[in-house]
């Protein structure tokens, strides 16, 4: 007798009830909650940006509110009032930015019940909590429900992801939307319901990022490579034709669904579609290269190297979680099965054909294609590869949901083991002594939460000593932080450490202080003054005609260093922002250049 929630000997085939889309509702709730309550991040460069269409964005939803009552409604789908509100940062959908948008009128301007950092950050947590529900989801089909909570941890407690899932940016809902769309697809094979879901999350996904444009393409790899065999050459090469299997309906429901909304998501596009498609599809071809220091390596310029992305995964996803997603694969090969998949694998290939009875679905090689996809992708030598990690996290989900089923396996196979251990030991002194099955879910559990904890307490350690540094987290296999410095590795970008670095200005600088900021884009500057994380009397100048600098340390800035210090007169910065030793953000007050002062140095 098996344990409860244990892993099934075929993935999907452990159906979710009420308890589990309860369980999925908690954790979407609690995650935007430890969200809601961690927004120690300062504010990114990209974010400035954001901020910015945000504030340009709503001006078109409240002259709508008020034509709608003038009974001029017409008047606010002029091309002319369209592109008077939706042409800044043409580049990117507006989804999520008209979501930034909305919930900033809403949750801050009108109900009061957030600061306007937290209210534009808000969609992105909650599609932060979306995702890790679906994980969870997606994981107990497979696995179990410890799969499934498992892989919400080991996706939630990546530092990096931790730290995306803050910020009012597009890359966590994009992975979200994407993970969504996969799900959707899974189901739709066996459920036509859940193929025109598909369409509607696959138009989502477009109006989010440019990454799902990729999703057609790794779905059909999936529909053609777990259909291979069934693709036939009927009546000869000359007079016949193909045979295919039946496509997926979600195909069509995507084919259909996902440009309309595409289409109808994005006011900009409303007018002179096709030119303005054509100009954010040759952005993006032609997107400029920025700095990336890479084992004291200077990248900025492709050639990029291939092993950039594989690296930088092994070295930034927490260990333990890297070895439960090795062993998970290991087990996903060998469990699902056994000797008897080996088997029923040879003989599908000679017939030409899915082992139907293994794997219906293809779930492996569907796991398979979307872990390697977005990784592969970063790792063409051509591709624009200064946004880090984050421009492969679509393929983490399905990182985390193989390490949760890793430890329901061993869990199970440890329980069983004890178990009958135990029921033959007992069962030899009573008649009556407790079976199998008394007593397997007990050891189960205690089992799972043992090894669980084993895996995610190291992770969710590093997730809180590196908070709120995301991009400088690095794991043990490289020897964390200072590891990473000695190998000369980016430690940083986007400029946020300066809010670590504002306490320090506050309390010291004259009033009217003149502070140089760097890496702080203006947009960002205004929401620390507005937020009171910066005194409103300082003001962000130009080095030549400041007081203060907000040297920001990364690589690409060094040029900057020797001007910074014949212009203040010193090589030692007043304060630092470190983690771990290694330097963040420094900040230098100018003096007499006969003046030499040493810096305080703070976490």
């Amino acid at each position: 007798m098996t344990a409860p929630d244990a892993p099934t000997s075929s993935p999907g085939n452990a159906p979710t009830d009420r308890l589990d889309w309860l369980i999925a509702l908690v954790i979407f709730a609690g995650s935007v909650a430890l969200l809601l309550a961690t927004p120690q991040m300062g504010f990114t460069r990209d974010e400035g940006f954001y901020f910015h269409a945000a504030s340009q964005y709503i001006g078109w939803f409240e002259d709508l509110w008020k034509n709608f009552h003038a009974g001029e409604l017409a008047s606010s789908f002029t091309q002319a009032n369209i592109d008077r509100h939706w042409s800044y940062n043409p580049e990117h959908p507006v989804l999520m930015k008209a979501a930034f948008a909305l919930s900033h009128k809403i949750f801050s301007e009108l109900l009061g019940w957030m600061s306007p950092s937290t209210a534009l950050r808000f969609p992105t947590m909650l599609t932060a909590g979306w995702l890790l529900s679906g994980v969870y989801l997606f994981g107990r089909q497979l696995g179990g429900r410890l799969a499934g909570l498992v892989g919400v941890g080991a996706m939630l407690l990546q530092p990096r992801f931790f730290f995306h899932a803050h910020l009012a940016c597009f890359d966590v809902a994009v992975a979200a939307m994407n993970f969504w769309v996969v799900y959707a697809y899974w189901r739709s094979l066996q459920s036509r319901g859940w193929a025109v879901t598909t369409g509607l999350l696959f138009g989502l996904a477009l109006s989010t990022k440019l990454n799902a444009f990729f999703l057609p393409i790794t779905l059909v790899m999936h529909w053609v490579l777990s259909r291979a065999g069934e693709f036939r050459l009927v009546g000869g090469l000359r007079n016949g034709g193909l045979r295919i299997p039946k496509i997926p309906a979600a195909f069509w429901a995507m084919l259909t669904l996902g440009p309309i909304l595409f289409y109808a998501l994005w006011p900009r596009h409303w007018f002179d579609t096709f030119a303005r498609i054509r100009w954010y599809m040759n952005f993006h071809l032609k997107h400029e290269h920025y700095f990336v220091y890479y084992f004291g390596e200077n990248l900025q310029n492709p050639p990029f190297p291939v092993s950039y992305p594989w690296v930088m995964t092994l070295v930034t996803v927490p260990a333990t979680i890297l070895l439960a997603f090795a062993l998970g694969c290991f087990i996903w090969v060998r469990h699902f099965g056994g000797r008897a998949t080996l088997n029923a694998w040879k003989a599908a290939l000679k017939a030409r054909r899915l082992p139907s009875s293994v794997d219906p679905r293809g779930t492996g090689l569907l796991f398979l294609i979307h872990i390697i996809f977005p990784i592969a992708l970063i790792a063409q030598a051509e591709t624009p590869i200064f946004g880090g990690t984050k421009h492969w996290m679509p393929a983490m989900p399905f990182v985390a949901i193989i390490a949760g089923l890793a430890v329901a396996h061993l869990s199970a196979e440890l329980a069983r083991l004890l178990s009958a251990r135990r029921t033959s030991r007992e069962g030899s002194h009573s008649l009556n002594g407790p079976t199998e099955g008394e007593t397997r879910p007990f050891i189960y559990a205690a089992i799972g939460l043992l090894l669980g904890a084993a895996t995610l307490f190291p992770a969710a350690l590093a997730t809180r000593n590196n908070h709120p540094f995301g991009t400088s987290y690095y794991n043990e296999l490289i020897g964390g932080h200072r590891g990473a410095a000695d190998f000369k590795m980016f430690r940083q970008f986007w400029g946020y450490a300066s809010r670590q670095a504002l306490p320090w200005l506050n309390e010291h600088a004259e009033e009217g202080g003149r502070v140089w900021t760097h890496n702080v884009v203006n947009t960002a500057w205004r929401m620390y003054q507005t937020e009171d994380l910066a005194r409103e009397d300082l003001r962000a100048v130009r080095m030549g005609s400041s007081d203060y600098a907000l040297y920001h340390q990364q690589k690409a800035f060094t040029f900057l260093l020797l001007p910074l210090w014949e212009e203040y007169g010193t090589l030692a910065p007043r304060h630092v922002v470190e983690l771990e030793g290694v330097p963040l953000i420094s900040v230098y007050e100018r003096v007499e250049r006969d003046t030499l002062k040493f810096p305080e140095v703070r976490r």
